[in-house]
């Protein structure tokens, strides 16, 4: 029977007698959770996400809300209900300022242009505007939502960003 050499002291492979952790192998393992759980924590959070959500399908919406106006040649409403709901409306006879038909959304469906915040997120500061028939809006406004972002549309030229 062949017996193996027994390895050197420090050595990666030379067993130790007490067969547990050492006092900086402890700490060294408890900082890389600690890291781990700081920055994968808020990432797990749903409510980040509906913020950034309802940003970007709100941008996309008032964006689209300005073409429509000049495509249609009409006056398109930017209606906010509640804190959570946006909506796209325009007028249906030229030259009215009354908006009293749904804009589709586009892709050709029949359903009206309708954004409805997910989970938390909300409006906060929500002013009621339209878009005429030239792309611009009643007035310059921001619409601001419950993380803190706005989106801003400009008072000359409509462009919302």
């Amino acid at each position: 029977m062949r017996r193996w050499k027994e390895e050197p002291r420090g050595s990666f492979f030379h067993s130790r007698e007490g067969g547990g952790f050492t006092l900086m192998e402890l700490v060294a393992i408890l900082i890389i959770v600690g890291i781990l759980a700081v920055v994968t924590i808020p990432r797990l959070t749903r409510g980040a996400f509906d913020d950034a959500k309802l940003y970007d399908e709100s941008l996309a919406a008032l964006r689209y809300a300005q073409r429509a106006a000049i495509a249609y040649q009409r006056t398109v409403c930017i209606t906010f209900s509640g804190n959570t709901q946006l909506s796209l409306t325009y007028a249906s006879a030229y030259g009215s300022s009354t908006c009293n038909t749904n804009l589709v959304a586009p892709g050709g469906n029949t359903a009206s242009y309708v954004v409805t915040a997910a989970g938390s997120a909300t409006y906060t500061a929500t002013p009621n505007f339209s878009f005429d028939r030239v792309g611009r809006p009643s007035a310059g406004q921001a619409v601001t939502f419950s993380s803190g972002k706005t989106i801003t549309v400009e008072a000359d030229t409509g462009y919302a960003h």
